[in-house]
């Protein structure tokens, strides 16, 4: 499959959970780059930012089976939030795993799209992905 029809499949897939967010020219950017600069207004989406786009296509590209004994990730923030988001619309599974330092207001989103922080130091927090990579095949 080409890169392309991948780009195509995932859009296809996560269109009815996403917001379609404007593409505005930024006059000031053009014109100190002195080309064409568009900025795409992900901060719209529902999380505020684009990491929603990958939490959902990824959940919904794995089967069933996969999806029912859930995911994990480990993250600062937005990609937590936008998982949390994507798990709640889903109906789905996951454990969210954040930083002992991780900003309040992540904290917070992540909360209030129903999931639980598993807060971690750094080392543990390392630790715990690389068993998560190896369990998954991914190393």
């Amino acid at each position: 499959m080409d890169y392309l029809e991948e780009i195509l499949q995932a859009a296809q897939r996560i269109r009815p959970y996403v917001r379609e967010t404007p593409l505005l020219r930024s006059a000031y950017l053009s014109r100190e780059s002195g080309g064409e600069v568009y900025l795409k207004l992900e901060n719209l989406q529902h999380t505020g930012s684009f990491k929603l786009r990958g939490a959902f296509n990824k959940l919904l590209s794995l089967t069933p089976a996969q999806r029912e004994r859930g995911v994990i990730t480990a993250s600062s923030g937005n990609h937590g939030a936008a998982l949390a988001y994507a798990l709640q619309a889903l109906n789905a599974n996951g454990t969210i795993y954040v930083p002992t330092d991780a900003s309040l207001a992540k904290i917070a989103a992540i909360r209030a799209f129903g999931q639980e922080c598993n807060f971690m130091g750094m080392i543990a927090w390392k630790r715990k992905l690389l068993l998560a990579d190896r369990r998954n095949g991914m190393e």
